[in-house]
C-alpha cells in the first residue's frame, strides 16, 4: 500500500503479519498456526514468498513437486466441497463401445462439452475427479472413470433397479439412481446423507499418490462455485504452545512442512450454530 506523506511523496507502508488465521467454512472453522509470520494482518505492501516456485517442469525434485501439487489439489477439492452444499455423490464409467475409455485425449474434449452443456442448459453444478480403474487381464493401460459431487439442476435421474425389480441401495442404505443424461457409459447417483463433511473428505481420496493428472488436471469444477473459505487473520499464537502431541496422534491436529523452515499446524472446530 502506498501512503501520501508531507511533501507529496509516496512511500510504501509495510504490512503487519501474523502467524495465525481462521479458515471459515459454513459448518466448521479451521485455525492455522505457522512457525513464522506469513499471513497479512492488515493491508500493505505484500511480502515476498518465503520460498521460490520454479517454472513448470524445472523443479529440482520433480517427485516432491508433484506431491506438493497433489496435496494442493486435495486441499482445493475439499475447500470447494465444504464451501458449496452439494446434494449428490455420482460415479460415471466409460463404455468401450461408445468411446475409447483409455485415451484421455479423446475423453477430455467430450467430457468438457458434456459438462459445459449440462451447466449451461440444465443448471448442473459439480466437482469431478478422474480416476484410473485397476488393470484387468489383457489390458496394457488402465481405463478411466469419474467420481464427483453435484447439484442436479434439471439433469434427469431415475431409480437404479435390481434384476428382481427393486430399487438398488448402497452399503449405507441410501437409494441409488442413474443419471439419464450421461451417454458415454454407466452412471450412479446417490443422495448425500447428513454426514456431509465425511463425503467432502471422501471425494479427495480419489486424488491418489499413485496417479498423475489424468486429464491434465487433478479435478474439474463448474464456474460460479465458491472456491475457498473466508480467511480471517488473528493475532499471533505461539506455535509450540498450540502444538499438541496428543491431538496430532489422533489427527485432531495436522502438521505439514510447507518448505524448509516453514511448518503449519491446523485444527478444526465446529462452527457455532451450524
Amino acid at each position: 500500500m502506498l501512503e501520501l506523506v508531507k511533501g507529496g511523496d509516496l512511500i510504501a507502508t509495510p504490512t503487519r503479519y501474523t502467524n495465525a488465521r481462521l479458515k471459515c467454512y459454513p459448518e466448521s472453522t479451521v485455525l492455522q498456526v505457522a512457525n513464522r509470520d506469513i499471513f497479512p494482518l492488515e493491508p500493505g505492501e505484500p511480502r515476498h514468498r518465503p520460498y521460490d516456485i520454479p517454472p513448470k517442469g524445472h523443479a529440482k525434485n520433480p517427485e516432491k513437486s508433484r506431491e506438493k501439487s497433489r496435496r494442493k489439489a486435495v486441499s482445493q477439492v475439499r475447500d470447494i466441497a465444504l464451501c458449496n452444499q452439494f446434494s449428490y455423490f455420482f460415479t460415471w464409467t466409460l463404455d468401450g463401445r461408445k468411446i475409447d475409455r483409455y485415451d484421455p485425449d479423446i475423453i477430455y474434449p467430450k467430457l468438457k462439452n458434456f459438462l459445459g452443456d449440462s451447466v449451461k442448459r440444465k443448471g448442473f453444478e459439480y466437482i469431478l475427479v478422474p480416476e484410473y480403474h485397476k488393470l484387468k487381464p489383457g489390458e496394457t493401460r488402465p481405463a478411466i472413470h469419474f467420481h464427483g459431487l453435484c447439484n442436479l439442476g434439471d439433469v434427469p435421474i431415475e431409480p437404479a433397479m435390481t434384476k428382481d425389480g427393486r430399487q438398488r441401495t448402497d452399503q449405507h442404505g441410501r437409494p441409488v439412481f442413474n443419471m439419464l443424461s450421461w451417454k458415454y457409459g454407466y452412471s450412479t447417483c446417490v443422495p448425500i446423507d447428513h454426514n456431509y463433511q465425511r463425503t467432502a473428505n471422501y471425494i479427495t481420496k480419489y486424488i491418489t499418490k499413485e496417479q498423475d493428472k489424468i486429464l491434465g488436471k487433478y479435478f474439474l469444477s463448474s464456474r460460479g462455485l465458491k472456491k475457498g473459505p473466508d480467511l480471517v487473520p488473528v493475532e499471533s499464537i505461539p506455535y509450540f504452545d498450540f502444538r499438541d502431541e496428543a491431538k496430532l496422534k489422533v489427527h485432531q491436529q495436522s502438521e505439514i512442512d510447507v518448505c524448509p523452515g516453514l511448518s503449519l499446524l491446523s485444527e478444526e472446530y465446529p462452527t457455532p450454530g451450524a
